[in-house]
């Protein structure tokens, strides 16, 4: 976890934006720096969030239950921990899709993403900012890449907010 403390210590954008131009001039201008950066930069989330699912399951009845029956280790964090474990995990991975197609949107606009002519959200604002003295006769440069990135981004914390309703077990007896 000493791991995961140093890589929040960084903001994520901004660790993102260097470690992606630092990349951009090994693997060229494709989606790889882009990718590799955000990975490296989003995971701490998940890790906290699963660590601390594991250590509370790992202390509930069934699992006691269970290691006093005579199961092995791995019996229990194949049938027992992991899988309660991880649906915490899947839900705050798809409420962080949205977000992480903004980052990767934040880094074309900023240049560092694909190359130019690939269809990206970023990419279009980017370009829109040519004709930021017409905006008011071509609004539709800047308002419909906006627009798509706003349903995406509503679009999976709305998957999102099902996904917690359907796999919350709290909430599963209740109508």
């Amino acid at each position: 976890m000493r791991l995961v403390e140093i890589f929040v210590a960084f903001p994520f954008i901004v660790g993102a934006l260097i470690l992606a131009s630092l990349l951009t001039p090994i693997f060229g201008r494709s989606i790889i720096p882009s990718a590799i950066a955000l990975i490296i930069f989003s995971w701490t989330g998940y890790a906290r969030l699963l660590r601390g699912d594991i250590l509370a399951t790992r202390e509930r009845e069934y699992v006691l239950a269970s290691r006093a029956s005579g199961a092995t280790d791995s019996h229990l964090m194949i049938k027992h921990v992991i899988p309660n474990a991880i649906f915490p995990t899947l839900v705050l991975l798809s409420l962080d899709m949205g977000g992480i197609v903004l980052a990767f949107a934040t880094l074309s606009f900023l240049g560092i993403g694909v190359q130019e002519g690939y269809a990206d959200w970023g990419q279009i604002v980017s370009f829109a900012r040519s004709w930021i003295l017409t905006l008011h006769i071509q609004w539709y440069i800047i308002v419909f890449p906006g627009l798509a990135l706003l349903l995406y981004g509503l679009g999976w914390n709305l998957v999102g907010d099902a996904l917690r309703d359907i796999l919350d077990p709290k909430l599963r007896g209740k109508t």
